[in-house]
């Protein structure tokens, strides 16, 4: 019989945790904003195209739960699920187990889209990282393995966007 730890008890965030978070949020756009150009420059699917395929990559999901977790409107999934669709990026088919729902599926084609913008917007970040020292890249890399395993250990909140 194992013990568990006793949980930590939970607490506001400290002034520099809030600070932290502001860093990292404040550089997200950011990221986000040079990756997506330079995928756009050399050609590939948009953002939020890339973001549905994204959702796709594990499993198949039903169109309302692609909404959901792109927090997007039901007739905005539908109109790019349109689109990837006519390029062949995705299928669509009727649930097994309830012909109402729609279910999308990524397509071998879809998988080699998302690949290729995975790398497009990982190239321009990685060489902005090139240009950090040896020591700021190790210590860079331990704390984003520590902001990843701490986001896996917390809990799960809803995804839900209204």
């Amino acid at each position: 019989m194992s013990i568990a730890p006793p949980e930590r008890p939970t607490r506001p965030p400290a002034t520099e945790e809030v600070r932290l978070a502001g860093m990292l949020l404040s550089l997200l756009p950011r990221i986000g904003k040079l990756a997506g150009q330079v995928a756009h420059d050399r050609g590939a699917i948009s953002l939020e195209r890339a973001r549905i395929l994204w959702q796709l990559v594990e499993a198949p999901r039903r169109s309302g739960e692609l909404a959901q977790r792109c927090a997007l409107t039901p007739g905005s999934v539908s109109e790019l699920v349109d689109s990837l669709e006519g390029d062949g990026f995705v299928r669509r088919s009727e649930d097994r187990n309830d012909r109402r729902v729609v279910v999308v599926e990524i397509t071998g084609r879809g998988k080699r889209e998302i690949e290729r913008v995975g790398e497009l917007m990982t190239a321009p970040v990685a060489k902005i990282i090139a240009g950090l020292s040896g020591e700021k890249r190790s210590r860079l890399a331990a704390a984003l393995a520590d902001l990843q395993e701490a986001f896996a250990a917390a809990p799960k909140e809803s995804t839900n966007a209204k």
